[in-house]
């Protein structure tokens, strides 16, 4: 069967229109990570990424829909960690503590990527976001089994939502070590599944575990 002209035509420009936005998000990882996203602008980012301006607004609306990008683009490479690392486990607490640890493992590992996803991502990528689908899910199961106590999934997933994004900023506006990062981590987690009514004794217990496990191995310092 033959291929219409105008899908042929689409089919030949699909590479170049993703290699141009895969080098916007380039640039914007790269301004963004010294610069909020009011302190650059467009002419800075399609410089930095080697494009036409126009190309810039082929693909975003503004700089702000242009910085969420970067910021989901970076969630989804952590939630694939996620993914890994949750393989398997069957306690949704577990499960939760374990996810937010790569959050912090990330912040050590990338730190210019963790700070532009610290800025970006509250509240532009709420509770109700795809990228959050995962951890609703878990939520939903730790309530079905009593694991949790919360007044629903949406004011749950504030809840860990919000002590997860201050971790994180903590971790990276004190610079912490993979070391102090593991022990600021489990003492918050342990207090994060305590308030879940979780008991305290076995949220320490979990806590610690997950911050050991998937904390681990030398930072890169970037």
């Amino acid at each position: 069967m033959s291929i219409p002209g105008n899908a042929k035509t689409v089919s030949r420009q699909e590479p170049r229109r993703l290699r141009t936005r895969a080098a916007l998000l380039s640039a914007g990882l790269k301004l963004l990570a010294d610069r909020p996203v009011d302190g650059i602008s467009v002419d800075d980012i399609v410089r930095q990424a080697g494009v036409a301006k126009g190309s810039f607004f082929n693909h975003f609306a503004d700089k702000d829909e242009f910085a969420v990008a970067i910021a989901a683009d970076i969630r989804s490479r952590v939630e694939a960690r996620v993914d890994e690392v949750n393989g398997g486990v069957t306690d949704p607490a577990l499960r939760l503590v374990r996810g937010i640890c790569c959050f912090v493992r990330f912040a050590l590992a990338e730190r210019p990527a963790a700070k532009i996803f610290s800025r970006v991502h509250t509240p532009a990528i709420g509770s109700d976001h795809p990228l959050n689908a995962g951890l609703r899910a878990d939520f939903a199961w730790g309530l079905a089994d009593k694991r949790f106590s919360a007044v629903s999934v949406d004011a749950g997933l504030v809840y860990v939502i919000g002590i997860a994004h201050g971790l994180l900023a903590a971790v990276i506006a004190r610079k912490l070590d993979a070391a102090r990062a593991r022990v600021l981590s489990a003492d918050v987690l342990s207090l994060l599944l305590t308030g879940l009514a979780v008991d305290p004794l076995e949220a320490q217990a979990l806590a610690a575990s997950a911050a050991a496990s998937v904390i681990a191995g030398p930072a890169s310092g970037r």
